[in-house]
């Protein structure tokens, strides 16, 4: 059984603060056509500021507070184009690393929240991947084993490996999870409270 939030409440969240706000309103402007960098396609924070922002975010916070924003944006930028099951499965793999970072708040130290992004990633490329090879046309990929593993590696023909994306998305999150952990050890010593440890127990 997990144990309670064991850290003082903080008021160290201003600078995630501005990190999730900066985030959503590159989102929103990538969706829009206002910004496109080819060779950074899916080079996204979401993972990270699901995670890793509701482990720094007071347990006052939701967990659903960062999937139901980035739900909100999308609809905001696209309209109904995310009403259909594939962007359900995607914002559940948000909410299901929030409930879990919800859960270790105040118990995770800065190498177990690398850890447990990486971990939510890997999850994320697993399961969108599998999905996207259980929706695909016949065309795209077989239904068989081998038909998976192409879904997981080179991907659907004509675009570019998934693992291409995988990596991407791995570098994102770390990064994005290192600058939100930077953001709130910064503010929590200027404000002259508790920081997030390297290395301590999951639980105490």
């Amino acid at each position: 059984m997990t144990s309670p939030d064991s850290r003082p409440a903080s008021r160290a969240i201003l600078l995630p603060l501005l990190l999730v706000v900066a985030a959503a309103a590159f989102r929103w402007a990538k969706l829009k056509g206002l910004v496109h960098f080819e060779l950074l396609e899916n080079f996204s924070p979401w993972m990270a500021l699901a995670f890793t922002g509701t482990l720094v975010f007071s347990k006052r916070v939701s967990f659903l507070a960062i999937p139901l924003l980035l739900a909100l944006i999308d609809a905001a930028a696209t309209g109904a184009q995310v009403l259909h099951w594939e962007a359900v499965v995607v914002y559940g793999c948000f909410a299901a690393a929030a409930l879990l970072a919800s859960r270790w708040r105040g118990q995770m130290s800065l190498l177990g929240s690398l850890l447990g992004v990486v971990g939510c990633s890997l999850a994320f490329y697993l399961i969108t991947n599998t999905v996207s090879w259980l929706c695909s046309p016949v065309s795209a990929y077989a239904y068989d084993f081998s038909g998976w593993i192409q879904a997981l590696t080179t991907g659907e023909p004509g675009h570019l490996p998934t693992v291409w994306f995988l990596r991407n998305s791995l570098v994102s999150d770390l990064a994005f999870s290192l600058l939100l952990l930077a953001a709130y050890n910064t503010e929590a010593s200027f404000r002259q409270q508790q920081r997030i440890p390297l290395r301590q127990p999951l639980a105490a």
